[in-house]
């Protein structure tokens, strides 16, 4: 657990309390929307709505004489919150990459496998894909067509269910079915 340390405030004055109040009643005003926006961008838990919420307002009350901006402009104060949610969501996103790269391990045969690939381990992987071919050819048409788009095209289940016009949830049923008569026939 990282322990954070933050540096000590100078006391709050009463006018930085007036200002305070008053942006918090202004935000206050659009918080629900911009709940809406981010669980309809970000599409996150409601615990994560929270911390992005969180986090806008540490950037809000950050920023100097942004309450009194923000009386003068009210017009373009609501716009100017979701531009700050849109880029925290964008911050969000990219940390998550980074930190899904740095986790990605990278591929070594002395770790992951033999390296012996003569012709009698070709010949088994080939009468493998034969049997593969085989129980494609004799399953359903949408079963074949949906696994097919799935792991030799590398289609996304959205792209499959817009290319055979059914939903995505049939998408996941068809290669769930194709998968298990797969299984049932190489397995025996």
């Amino acid at each position: 657990m990282k322990v954070v340390y933050l540096k000590a405030q100078p006391p709050v004055t009463v006018s930085e309390q007036d200002d305070n109040s008053s942006l918090y009643a202004l935000v206050r005003e659009h918080e629900s929307a911009l709940r809406r926006f981010i669980r309809v961008r970000a599409r996150v838990s409601t615990h994560e709505i929270e911390d992005i919420l969180q986090e806008m307002y540490a950037k809000l009350f950050s920023m100097e004489g942004l309450a009194a901006k923000s009386e003068e402009r009210q017009d373009t104060f609501r716009s100017f919150l979701f531009t700050v949610i849109a880029n925290l969501i964008i911050d969000r996103e990219r940390r998550a990459k980074v930190r899904a790269r740095d986790a990605h391990e990278s591929f070594s045969e002395a770790d992951h496998g033999e390296k012996d690939h003569g012709p009698e381990k070709q010949a088994g992987i080939f009468e493998k894909l034969s049997e593969i071919e085989h129980v494609l050819n004799g399953i359903n048409p949408y079963h074949k067509s949906a696994f097919i788009l799935c792991r030799v095209e590398g289609k996304s289940y959205r792209e499959i269910s817009d290319t055979l016009g059914v939903s995505v949830s049939t998408v996941e049923k068809y290669i769930a079915a194709a998968l298990t008569a797969i299984r049932n026939k190489v397995l025996d």
